[in-house]
């Protein structure tokens, strides 16, 4: 989950995603990790712990607050290419949709704006003969909200998506959950 700081507190709506990013590692057996850009990100991670965040990336620079594009995206990018994660989430605020595009145009990866549900499951592409596990459900409406599509992304990683403010539920997941924090070098990004 790339979260979005709000004047020193972490955006609600990326509470919300780590809220629904944990339920969706626990399924895939793997780890829910945050990144967060900014300056003065001194104990942010004691507000992504209880969501559920067994790795908070920090990225702490002054060049980092307020938002701006360039900066935030090449370490981004950076960070992903090193790291490869599976999925991608992102608030649809103004900063991700204005970084999303940008992450998922440079890394090849595909992003679904929007989505109003998360899951994971299987597709089978039967022309392919292929079977694809553990794909992420990137579900949304469609055509002015008369139907729902349900968009996959089977081949390109990280798996992309935007949700809107309030869509997902934010819920503690442990008010004694810890995890590690990675402190990153900004320097070697920018």
């Amino acid at each position: 989950v790339i979260c979005e700081m709000d004047e020193g507190k972490v955006a609600d709506v990326s509470l919300e995603l780590l809220t629904k990013g944990r339920t969706l590692a626990t399924k895939l057996n793997c780890k829910l990790e945050a990144v967060v850009l900014g300056h003065k990100l001194k104990g942010v991670e004691d507000q992504l712990f209880p969501y559920g965040a067994d790795v908070v990336h920090v990225g702490d620079d002054a060049r980092l607050d307020p938002y701006t594009t360039l900066p935030h995206a090449a370490i981004i990018n950076g960070l992903f290419t090193e790291q490869k994660p599976q999925i991608a989430l992102l608030g649809a605020s103004t900063m991700g949709r204005d970084l999303g595009p940008r992450v998922s145009s440079a890394l090849v990866s595909g992003l679904t704006a929007d989505c109003t549900a998360l899951e994971i499951g299987d597709h089978e592409d039967k022309k392919a003969g292929k079977v694809y596990k553990d794909l992420l459900y990137q579900i949304r409406p469609a055509f002015g909200g008369n139907i729902i599509a349900t968009i996959i992304n089977p081949d390109c990683r990280p798996q992309m998506a935007t949700v809107r403010e309030g869509v997902m539920k934010k819920e503690i997941f442990s008010a004694t959950h810890k995890g590690k924090v990675v402190s990153l070098d900004v320097n070697k990004y920018l």
